[in-house]
Order: C-alpha cells, then structure tokens, then sequence
C-alpha cells in the first residue's frame, strides 16, 4: 500500500483534500465518459489524499471499484490490456481528430502529435499483468486476513 506522508499544515491538507476530491469527481467522469480518460484522475485523487488525509487515501485505495486498478498501478506498475487498448484508441482517435480539424503543416499538430506518441509508447511498454510472485503473495496475505 502506497504510505500515508501528510503535510502538517492544515491549510495545505485541506487543499490537498479539496483537489483530490475534483479529481475523484473526473475520474468517476472519465469512467462514464468514453473519450475522456479516468486513470490519470485517479492516480492525481490517490497522491492528493496520501498527502492531505489518511483516511480518504485508505478509502480511495481500498475501494471496491477504483482501489484495485489503482493497488496494481502502485505496486506494480500495472495496465491492464483492456485499459490499454481502450487508453491507446483513444489517444488515435483524439490525434485523428486534431488531424481532420487543424490546418496541413501546423505546428501545434506536430507538438501534440509528438506528445501524444509518447504517451502511446509509455502505456505499451508497461506491464499487463502482476507478476506471478507478486499474486501468490497477495493470495497468501488475504488468506492470512481472513483467518
């Protein structure tokens, strides 16, 4: 589990908690909303709450929905095939459509293009699955909580 690492301060934990609470709102969004990606959200709602309040962060990671896809990013780096051939068409289908919409030769196509290439990469060279070591582990660990 990712640690809790809170700011004493309390404006700034009230901040924290107020901006993970926009980008758990967007995420849920982004789950509904096809062209409109969830992760990102997630993970930004995820760091706000570790940072701002322990127990919004456990709830978030914990969740019965959102908290394993987020526990397998955390732990071990993890997308799923689903998640990223959906994330991938998405980015085509958002380039494709910059393509149709901006003027041959301009700069900001290239730029976005360019980004966007990235991103595609990063996601395909991630893992698609938890490694078997790390899943007999965890299956050892909740056998172990249910006793």
């Amino acid at each position: 589990m990712t640690e809790f690492n809170g700011s004493s301060r309390s404006s700034v934990r009230a901040a924290l908690v107020a901006f993970g609470w926009l980008n758990l709102i967007l995420g849920i969004i982004g789950t509904m909303v096809p062209v409109m990606p969830s992760m990102v959200f997630l993970l930004l709602s995820l760091w706000s709450f570790s940072k701002g309040s322990e127990r919004f962060h456990t709830w978030l990671y914990q969740h019965k929905f959102f908290g394993p896809p987020l526990r397998r990013w955390s732990e071990h780096r993890v997308i799923p095939v689903k998640a990223k051939i959906g994330s991938i068409a998405g980015i085509l289908f958002s380039v494709a459509v910059l393509v149709a919409l901006t003027p041959e030769g301009s700069t900001i196509l290239y730029v976005y293009s360019a980004i966007n290439a990235v991103a595609i990469l990063f996601i395909a060279t991630r893992r698609s699955h938890v490694p078997e070591a790390a899943e007999l582990e965890g299956s050892a660990l909740e056998d172990a909580q249910a006793a």
